[in-house]
């Protein structure tokens, strides 16, 4: 029987931001920290570099000593299988049993597999979420010279722009009409899926694939429109969803992700929840739903430690912000990009060139989301704005320019209320 005050389950960014939030408050109760992975906490974003060629070992966002560091007992590499609430009582694939005081539940996302025949048995199927995925990509290199990418978001488009860099012939093929469709609105999508065309990926869009073709190998996908691609291997990036595999059969209340209070803690006393298992609220639109993003993980993670060491500190809420750090021009966008219904307005600047072009969501004067190409060192000051709620229908227009926006362009009574407000980004002890 391992006993621990606090245990868990996950070791990446929420996993930290819940250590750091419990050792704020509590530097001397036990930690432990389960994870089917080998690695420490690593960041997701830099999985593209790591099948490119980079070192392991740069992956790591605080790596196995931070743990030593911190005083956290780890288990790496064991799979917790089953959760006996009123036992307070955990299993692991090994057949180690664990008891907690507190439990964080930091178990993340699996990938949305969709069910396409002939994938079964061929060894050249991938998914692209965690680092398994990405080495078992960057082992197979050498066995295949072009692909098929399944799923045109942030991750398929990643991972085709990873394979088209590497010299692979890439094909992605999207559902949907257009590509980044969560993230960016019509003209941006536009504008992404032009570089990266010109880069040589093909896109085949209003379309998805219904059979794998091959026995062992794989020789092509036919679609449902009939048509028929020729590749050696299949990538399925269609996104992520909450992973509710531990919450079966146990009170937790799970519908699309776990659901969590202000406190980050869930229905059953306790027991907590942070990343990107969890509905977290939204502050673009004051809904609460998945936030699959690595900065908002941490804050959740955070505010959960927080209170799992008896400080009562809520989650204000986080902003979903989404980078294409891959492409030649910059791209970047936050909260509502696409207007869901007439009582929003929409304004936007492009070039010709498609160099540089900039959308704002604004609701009652208010600014709810926007996307940004070529220039995008004034972000920070439109997140602030999204923020700070303030009325910005007076200057909404000099929004648009190509110069940078900067915090001194904003009136004087402003400025503090950009960065000043608490939100997801700050927290004082």
């Amino acid at each position: 029987m391992i006993r621990s005050e606090y245990v868990i389950v996950g070791a990446n960014v929420a996993a930290v931001g819940a250590i750091d939030g419990i050792r704020r408050h509590d530097k001397k109760s036990s930690i432990l920290t389960i994870s089917y992975e080998s690695l420490g906490s690593y960041s997701k974003a830099m999985l593209a570099e790591y099948i490119e060629g980079a070192n392991a070992q740069w992956l790591e966002y605080r790596g196995k000593d931070y743990f030593k560091k911190m005083g956290v007992d780890c288990l790496f590499g064991r799979k917790v299988t089953g959760i006996d609430i009123e036992k307070s009582m955990l299993a692991t694939d090994n057949g180690d049993e664990v008891s907690y005081k507190k439990l964080l539940l930091g178990v993340g996302g699996v990938p949305f597999k969709p069910v396409i025949k002939g994938a079964e048995g061929k060894e050249l199927v991938f998914t692209f979420t965690d680092f398994l995925d990405a080495e078992k990509i960057r082992e197979a290199l050498k066995k295949f010279n072009s692909a098929v990418v399944i799923g045109a978001g942030f991750t398929g488009t990643e991972i085709a722009y990873t394979l088209n860099k590497l010299n692979k012939k890439v094909t992605v093929v999207e559902l949907g009409d257009r590509a980044l469709v969560k993230a960016l609105d019509p003209k941006s999508s536009e504008i992404a899926e032009k570089l990266m065309k010109d880069e040589g990926i093909e896109f085949y869009l209003n379309d998805t694939v219904e059979e794998i073709a091959g026995n062992k190998e794989i020789t092509g996908v036919s679609l449902k429109s009939g048509k028929f691609i020729s590749c050696e291997a299949v990538i399925t990036a269609i996104g992520v969803v909450p992973n509710g595999e531990l919450m079966k059969n146990t009170p937790l209340k799970f519908d699309r992700g776990l659901d969590v209070d202000d406190y980050m803690c869930t229905n059953v006393p306790d027991v907590y929840g942070a990343g990107d298992v969890v509905k977290a609220l939204d502050i673009s639109d004051g809904q609460k739903r998945s936030l699959p993003l690595w900065p908002l993980a941490f804050q959740q993670g955070l505010v959960a430690g927080i209170n799992m060491a008896g400080v009562r500190y809520p989650y204000a809420g986080g902003l979903p912000v989404n980078s294409l750090k891959f492409l030649k021009v910059p791209i970047l966008s936050a909260g509502i990009t696409t207007p869901p219904d007439a009582s929003y307005e929409t304004i936007s600047v492009s070039d010709p060139k498609g160099t540089f072009y900039r959308s704002l969501v604004l609701k009652d004067g208010r600014l709810k989301g926007f996307v940004t190409i070529g220039e995008i060192d004034g972000a920070g000051v439109l997140t602030g704005l999204i923020r700070s709620r303030i009325d910005i229908s007076g200057i909404k227009t000099r929004l648009l320019g190509k110069k940078r926006i900067g915090l001194m362009q904003m009136p004087r009574e402003w400025r503090n209320r950009i960065f000043t407000r608490r939100d997801e980004t700050d927290y004082n002890d």
